[in-house]
């Protein structure tokens, strides 16, 4: 049978003695929730939940939170401590839970034998002698109640208990708000790194085709001048739009820490000639002059060749771009003692110098900061996100070296200096390093497999045209069957298809001892190092990103050629 008695009885609170406050407890309690604020949501309202149980001295404390509208309202038990903690998750509608009653009334209430006029607190095996309830406010209004309840009629909460839990509650309101906009800030970023991703990812699809379909072209009207000079300019900015999409990529990577390097014996000149014939239609289309300079003998060294190429070509990239038409550009390679003591003897030191319009005293701190794209001038101008120079400087981190940048202001140029330990002794690795690389291939055996047509039909005209034999395939299944019949020497598979994915082609090749001496390239608009893992694990020799390079796929011939295979390009 149900108490007459009203089921909160606040005013009962001001006829109880009140215990003395310990204040020092109490701080105690303060810091360790403003340390809990670093960690999870859950973690910071289970000790809140705590701090009320030893604040109070009570049996079971919790803290409850609104969730949902009416008429669907209700609180769920979000932390729970003490006798009652095996009740966390619990959920109680509005009108049957007596922490609205404290958010309608805007006040802490005091609530005598709660389980006889709340049936949504009657647990078996537990018996409440009070409860206490508080609410939480925020700027936005309550967003739940703090509770502490009293398990044997010898507890009974007084005013002391009211004002520890109303600071508390108070401090809980603020530590949410903020921990709510860190994890809002955290998942707006987290979401902004996959649609980069998915964005790079769905621009390359396009970029293939057009790609393909423009060098096939180039090569149809080889006779035709004006065609020549117009695919040409095609030609070149679909390669400044593929350096913007991997820019895009490159910044989601740098921004959560994910940019990689894969170090392998190379050599300093021929990183400096493919990142300057990366940038070399945008240096004579503005008429400088580029001086080369340390690089008569051959400077051996063990670095990501790939990145590194991609630091140096955006730097000359940047200094073209910044210098007016008829300026001079200088790369300047030197091997130095290291007087930083870090124990390597020599360290390379490659130097990019320009006349160009220099840099504001004002803004060169913050050059290679992510999309500091004012950095010299009316930079949007010349195009460009700005994210250049910020990858730049990871890359040279993780190569152990640093880079600097120099200018004594605007109109008088620039320099960026890079200092490497990188270099390699002729000794480690003797007569390799100055072996010339055969880059001749003669014509190959190709399947291409994709469920793009355009990406297919374009790229396969290419390929024939460049003197290969060339099979086209736009299912995985097909696929399987055509490389048990046929044995191409290289299958070039797309990873994105339906039903039969790339990756599992690549598993069912693998299967067949019989198709061992076929080389499979994973083609994908992804370039993530996870993505590149998955196709090598699949058994995939190569991983190729869209737009294909002719280029790198010349490589992965001569390299399998010469039986060098596995590995990411």
């Amino acid at each position: 049978m149900a108490s007459n008695r009203k089921p909160a009885q606040a005013n009962e609170l001001g006829t109880r003695p009140a215990r003395p406050a310990d204040h020092a407890a109490e701080n105690g309690v303060l810091l360790r929730l403003a340390r809990a604020q670093s960690g999870s949501r859950e973690q910071l309202l289970q000790e809140i939940a705590e701090a009320a149980l030893s604040l109070c001295d009570a049996g079971s404390s919790g803290i409850s939170l609104v969730e949902g509208a009416a008429p669907h309202k209700q609180f769920r038990w979000r932390a729970v401590a003490g006798l009652c903690t095996g009740l966390q998750g619990k959920t109680t509608a509005w009108q049957e839970c007596p922490c609205r009653l404290a958010l309608e009334s805007a006040a802490p209430q005091l609530f005598v034998r709660p389980q006889e006029h709340f049936a949504s607190l009657q647990f078996p095996g537990v018996d409440i002698a009070e409860g206490l309830v508080v609410p939480i406010p925020t700027d936005s209004g309550f967003v739940g109640a703090i509770w502490v309840m009293s398990h044997t009629p010898a507890r009974r909460f007084d005013l002391e208990d009211v004002r520890l839990l109303s600071n508390l509650a108070v401090s809980a309101g603020a530590a949410l708000t903020i921990v709510d906009a860190r994890d809002t800030g955290e998942e707006s970023e987290r979401r902004h790194s996959e649609f980069i991703a998915m964005l790079g990812h769905e621009l390359r699809n396009p970029m293939a085709p057009i790609d393909s379909a423009i060098g096939a072209a180039q090569q149809l009207c080889a006779d035709n001048d004006k065609a020549v000079e117009v695919l040409t300019i095609a030609q070149r900015q679909m390669r400044h739009l593929r350096t913007l999409v991997d820019d895009l990529l490159d910044a989601a990577r740098l921004k959560h820490g994910k940019l990689a390097i894969k170090h392998s014996d190379t050599s300093l000149n021929d990183i400096a000639f493919d990142a300057v014939t990366a940038v070399r239609h945008h240096i004579q289309s503005r008429r400088h002059s580029l001086r080369l300079t340390g690089l008569d003998m051959r400077v051996p060294v063990r670095a990501d060749h790939v990145r590194l190429s991609q630091v140096l070509g955006n730097l000359l990239s940047n200094a073209a771009k910044y210098t007016p038409i008829g300026g001079t550009i200088e790369l300047a390679v030197k091997v130095v003692d290291d007087e930083t003591g870090s124990g390597n003897k020599d360290v390379v030191v490659i130097e990019v110098n320009d006349n160009g319009i220099g840099i504001d005293s004002s803004i060169q701190p913050h050059v290679f900061e992510l999309f500091a794209q004012s950095a010299r001038g009316n930079a949007r101008a010349e195009g460009g996100l700005g994210i250049g120079l910020a990858v730049a400087k990871r890359m040279v981190e993780l190569h152990d070296g640093t880079i600097s940048l120099q200018s004594e202001g605007t109109g008088k140029g620039t320099s960026v200096k890079l200092r490497l330990p990188i270099l390699r002794s002729h000794s480690d690795s003797p007569g390799t390093a100055d072996a010339p690389h055969d880059t001749e291939v003669g014509p190959v055996r190709l399947l291409l497999v994709d469920d793009n047509a355009d990406a297919l039909q374009s790229l396969g005209v290419l390929l024939e045209l460049e003197g290969h034999q060339v099979t086209l395939c736009d299912s995985g299944r097909e696929a399987v069957h055509l490389i048990q019949e046929t044995l191409p020497e290289v299958a070039i598979i797309d990873v994105g298809m339906p039903e039969m994915d790339g990756f599992e082609v690549a598993q069912a090749v693998r299967a067949d001892n019989r198709l061992d001496d076929v080389m499979l390239v994973a083609l994908t608009g992804y370039a993530a190092e996870s993505d590149k893992s998955r196709a090598l694990a699949a058994g995939f020799d190569y991983h190729l990103t869209k737009p294909l390079s002719l280029e790198k796929l010349q490589y992965i011939l001569v390299n399998r050629a010469g039986g060098k295979l596995g590995g990411i390009v």
